[in-house]
């Protein structure tokens, strides 16, 4: 008789692998929220890069460089919740196959 043993048996039935699940749904939902604020930066900094600048004001050469700086953290952000969402991601286990008789 062979006993398949589901992902639920293996991890003490599915407490652990309710937490895991609850956690990456918080996180997709951090990095979504993440995703947004970095698009929003990066969309503010387009409008900063496309509009006519004045070559010596020091005030619009301090909002670019802010607004730089501003979408780097935000893409940051969301660049290492994504990463911390990938180290809950196992690859596949490699199935049980029976003995070969083939040599």
């Amino acid at each position: 008789m062979t006993v398949h043993v589901t992902p639920l048996m293996k991890r003490g039935y599915g407490e652990p692998l309710m937490q895991e699940l609850g956690d990456r749904k918080i996180l997709l939902t951090r990095m979504d929220n993440a995703f947004s604020d970095y698009s929003h930066e990066a969309e503010k900094l387009s409008v900063l890069l496309a509009g006519p600048r004045d070559r010596f004001s020091w005030t619009s050469y301090h909002d670019l460089l802010r607004q730089r700086v501003a979408e780097v953290v935000a893409y940051e952000k969301y660049r290492n919740i994504k990463d911390e969402l990938f180290t809950l991601i196992n690859p596949p286990a490699v199935p049980d196959r029976p003995e070969s008789s083939v040599n």
